[in-house]
């Protein structure tokens, strides 16, 4: 951006400023320097960097992951690392199974 203000742009593109200063940009095929932008048309331009679209599967290609009910985790012992274990749903479920307060202790009564 320029502080200063553009008095008229003229038909080929050259820019006359309040003073009288003239500016004529050069097209992007003569340009030298500051090529940045991709060759893309689907390229976008976000705090002066160029990003291009993510190339993502349709909604027909995809395939969800088999789920496992959090059930499964009585089967399994306090120490076991597995997928269905981690959840922190399954951890709540399995600490009210076995009457373990959040943190691990038992609770009394």
């Amino acid at each position: 951006m320029t502080s200063k203000p553009i008095r008229r742009i003229e038909a080929d593109g050259t820019v006359v400023y309040h003073d009288y200063h003239r500016y004529k940009p050069k097209p992007a095929e003569e340009r030298i320097y500051a090529k940045r932008k991709p060759d893309d048309p689907r390229a976008v331009r976000f705090l002066s960097d160029w990003y291009l679209p993510l190339q993502l599967l349709d909604d027909n290609s995809r395939e969800m992951p088999e789920t496992r009910p959090d059930e499964q985790i009585l089967e399994h012992g306090i120490q076991c690392r597995c997928v269905v274990c981690r959840r922190p749903e399954a951890q709540a479920l399995w600490r009210a199974r076995h009457n373990l307060q959040p943190g691990g202790r038992f609770r009394r009564g």
